[in-house]
């Protein structure tokens, strides 16, 4: 039997939008009504359990945020467009977000499943100069397959049954590659402590290292910018590991005309600001960096490898992330240089260095293994939702 379609916005008793309550209103803000955004609407769930905002009474009642009841479906149509969550909890929404209430002719399950099969076409259906949003009468010209309710009711069993063991593959997985990632930072930290016991000189980076930071030729002059003269790297580029290349260049008058210092091959990069803040790089090429940077380079190779300085280095993140207590976090170089790094022999050091880069290339064997099945499971969640709602006959 052939299903018949039907228009979204003929199957749905209404659509209710939200707003947010005055930010200048102390009295609005910090009560016990959850209030929900784009950013509690996560990509991978479908439940709404919490909020991270609250508002009070006073700011429900002198804004146009709604109260919706637990149990119904919520989507963004500014921002993360494609994704649909079900409340669990009574919450306001903002005016990102529209609540849905479907007729009693389509299950609530059920539309939650569909919406999420149609997840890249809401999303390509967005529009916008710079944040994508998605129009009500698009949203609501989106044709759904509407078998009887006791078929939707079958199809979201059937739906449920799979996508919570695929769920729990994905869940599997995302651990194990978590796990994965813990490998190297515990390796490095059981090296030290070892190196500790072992009566590892202990001296501090500006005896043992060259540390300059960069600059960033003016913006505003575009010779300064227009040839592929010398690579310029950004604190993107620490990554814990290699740099192999660089997306940006500077002419030589815009190294010349800025504060930008040439780095050797093998120099360690430490990021010094923001979210990349004690994530480091590894130079394969000469390059000059901008001032958010801290290049490395050991004063002298025959006491210190260029290696083992970077993964050293990789080993003192926590002392950047523990700087300050705001969620906007910086170093400068005096910092840097104050930090004391424990040095071995140098023949221990050639041989961590070794053992190092052995475990690495395993562990990012391990890390495209993992990615790659991840990846999988989750196309064969979209196609598992994909064939539930093109087919006629979805029930096994």
């Amino acid at each position: 039997m052939i299903w018949q379609t039907k228009k979204l916005g003929e199957v749905l008793e209404k659509i209710v939008g939200g707003g947010t309550p005055s930010k200048n209103n102390p009295a609005y803000w910090g009560g016990d009504i959850p209030w929900a955004s784009v950013k509690d609407i996560k990509e991978n769930e479908s439940i709404l359990e919490q909020t991270q905002d609250f508002i009070t009474e006073a700011g429900l009642k002198n804004s146009s945020a709604n109260l919706v009841p637990a149990g119904t479906l919520i989507i963004p149509t500014r921002m993360g467009l494609g994704r649909v969550v079900r409340t669990k909890i009574d919450t306001s929404i903002n005016q990102d977000l529209k609540a849905l209430f479907p007729k009693k002719e389509l299950d609530t399950d059920y539309l939650l499943l569909f919406l999420k099969s149609k997840a890249e076409e809401i999303a390509e259906k967005g529009s916008g100069a710079t944040v994508s949003g998605i129009r009500l009468e698009h949203l609501k010209e989106i044709e759904i397959p509407l078998p009887p309710i006791d078929e939707q009711r079958k199809i979201v069993k059937m739906l449920n049954e799979k996508m919570g063991k695929i769920g729990e593959a994905k869940r599997l997985r995302a651990e194990a590659l978590t796990d994965t990632e813990k490998i190297l930072p515990q390796t490095l930290h059981e090296i030290f402590e070892e190196g500790k016991k072992n009566g590892w000189e202990e001296k501090t980076i500006s005896n043992v290292c060259i540390v300059q930071s960069g600059g960033t030729p003016s913006k505003t002059i575009p010779e300064y910018w227009d040839s592929n003269d010398i690579p310029w790297l950004r604190s993107e580029s620490c990554r814990d590991k290699k740099v192999e290349s660089a997306q940006l260049f500077i002419s030589k008058k815009g190294f010349e005309n800025s504060s930008a210092k040439l780095l050797k091959p093998r120099t360690t990069l430490i990021a010094l600001v923001g979210a990349t803040i004690g994530k480091t790089g590894f130079t394969t090429f000469e390059s000059t960096t901008n001032q958010n940077i801290a290049g490395l380079y050991p004063l002298d190779e025959l006491v210190l490898l260029p290696e083992y300085l970077f993964i050293v280095a990789q080993n003192l993140y926590l002392k950047f992330t523990n700087l300050g207590s705001g969620k906007f976090k910086m170093a400068n170089l005096a910092f840097v240089k104050s930090l004391p790094i424990l040095i071995p022999p140098l023949a221990e050091q050639q041989k961590i260095v070794a053992e190092l880069d052995a475990l690495s290339e395993k562990v990012r064997t391990l890390r495209d293994l993992q990615t790659t099945q991840l990846a999988d499971l989750k196309s064969l969640e979209k196609a598992y939702l994909r064939e539930a709602f093109q087919s006629e006959d979805v029930i096994e």
